[in-house]
């Protein structure tokens, strides 16, 4: 877990990187031997130097030959275990954009560079080093919108996930074609979900961010949903998660996110101690739809907006509708607990898909014991493709995969996700093999969400007469 919290902040910018494919000589390039100024360098500073700088979350910067050279060994173990840089698709399954996976002839190379001596090069051959954004990621946002207050997190003990209110500065609908999340405190935020929410219960008042109603108590997530009805752009739409790996978006083709007039901004965040006190104010950047940029169907983040899921674990199919951890609000039965010491306890989810939808992309969500993630497509003729298969998932980087081509999905299909937890001793990261392990929030506990990018076609926003491609006024 430690190791997760170090590298949290890592991805919000790697995912901007450019991998070099195929860069230096590989092994059937004759006998030149690789040097670090022309051979290395490139892969380094195209897929590592983003983390691995000074002022970065990574324990070493790989800028400079004498940076890298006593790394030298353990970089070819780590490249070779395909542990760096971090990518766990499986090659096989699917075609996704930003893919930073060294290509063989990569790790060949740097694998020479090492077995021949770790030789620097000339100077002159040293590529010049990438520039990265200072700011944003995706550049000057358009709006940004911070919690109402900055919370104090504890040195110590176990903080209570926390929502924060805020009324979004919008006068009138508007659709973004990006989003970015930031906290304050990278150390601090364990994670944090933001979503929208179009109206309050009647006689709601914001206090320091939290909800209070009519009778002086604070309202539950449950209370809220409750007055937005769950009903198709009325439920509590997820704008993104920050999680290890994670925290940024952009939206292809005519996908995009409607924040309405009057709604507010939710902050559901999750702390953690740091071993001192921390004040955190995380914030969200919004890119709005420009002009030629038509926002025409709503993303949403599961496939259950498109149909009924049903599961089956350990082979025995569960009745009634379920909750598996990643619902606060739910009155739901939950999944069974994981029995101590069990390294294959198998969940598989499957979701009907009643409507034709598009697939933007897919980010499977575990904790420590989550250990292989897999999703199957079957169409209504019996055919089978795999979507994307994880089969080393690593809490330490929960990647978003973003297919390189959206994906018509018809309906009478199903996505099945075929999902393995190991709570056994085998599993380093686990807190405790000779626990159950039950399902919530928290790290020690596990969850399961099979997370994915989806639109429904049919649910076209050009209908509704509120399609937007201009900048709105917004309040000052």
């Amino acid at each position: 877990m430690k190791r997760g919290l170090f590298l949290v902040g890592a991805l919000w910018v790697l995912l901007l990187a450019v991998s070099v494919q195929g860069s230096g000589p590989g092994p059937g390039d004759g006998a030149a031997v690789p040097t670090f100024t022309k051979d290395v360098a490139p892969n380094l500073y195209n897929n590592c130097v983003v983390c691995h700088r000074p002022g970065q979350v990574a324990p070493m910067a790989l800028i400079s030959y004498q940076d890298v050279r006593p790394w030298a060994k353990s970089i070819k173990s780590r490249v070779q275990n395909r542990e760096m840089p971090p990518w766990g698709a499986d090659p096989h399954y699917g075609k996704f954009k930003d893919d930073r996976s060294l290509t063989e002839r990569d790790i060949e190379t740097i694998a020479r560079w090492v077995d021949s001596g770790a030789q620097k090069g000339e100077d002159a051959n040293l590529p010049p080093m990438p520039e990265f954004a200072s700011t944003w990621v995706l550049g000057q946002p358009d709006a940004v919108i911070e919690m109402p207050i900055d919370f104090e997190v504890p040195a110590e003990g176990e903080v209570d996930v926390t929502d924060f209110y805020v009324k979004a500065p919008f006068t009138e609908d508007v659709f973004i074609k990006g989003v970015e999340v930031r906290p304050g405190v990278q150390a601090a935020v364990h994670h944090a979900g933001v979503f929208v929410v179009d109206r309050m219960p009647e006689g709601t008042k914001i206090v320091n961010g939290r909800a209070i109603g009519p009778d002086g108590k604070m309202l539950s997530k449950r209370d809220i949903s409750r007055a937005n009805g769950r009903t198709a752009f009325e439920e509590n739409q997820k704008l993104l998660s920050f999680v290890p790996g994670r925290g940024f978006e952009s939206y292809q083709a005519g996908a995009g996110q409607r924040i309405k007039a009057g709604s507010y901004i939710d902050f559901y965040m999750h702390y953690q101690a740091t071993g001192k006190p921390e004040k955190d104010r995380t914030a969200i950047a919004l890119y709005l739809a420009k002009p030629g940029q038509e926002v025409t169907h709503q993303i949403y983040h599961s496939f259950g907006s498109a149909g009924p899921t049903s599961y089956v674990v350990q082979g025995k199919e569960l009745t009634g509708e379920v909750a598996n951890g990643d619902d606060s609000s739910s009155d739901r039965q939950a999944l069974p607990p994981i029995p101590p010491y069990v390294d294959d306890w198998k969940v598989v989810s499957i979701h009907s898909i009643a409507e034709p939808i598009t697939l933007y992309g897919l980010t499977p969500h575990l904790h420590l014991r989550g250990k292989s993630m897999k999703y199957v497509l079957t169409t209504p003729d019996g055919k089978e493709e795999v979507l994307l298969y994880v089969p080393r998932y690593d809490f330490n980087w929960q990647l978003y995969y973003e297919l390189e081509t959206p994906k018509k999905i018809s309906a009478g299909s199903k996505v099945t996700v075929t999902t393995m937890f190991d709570n056994s001793l085998k599993n380093r990261y686990n807190p405790g093999p000779d626990k159950e392990v039950y399902w919530s929030e928290q790290s020690w506990d596990e969850m399961y969400a099979p997370q994915a990018r989806i639109t429904i076609d049919n649910r076209d926003l050009r209908k509704t007469g509120v399609l937007l491609t201009e900048r709105p006024q917004q309040e000052r």
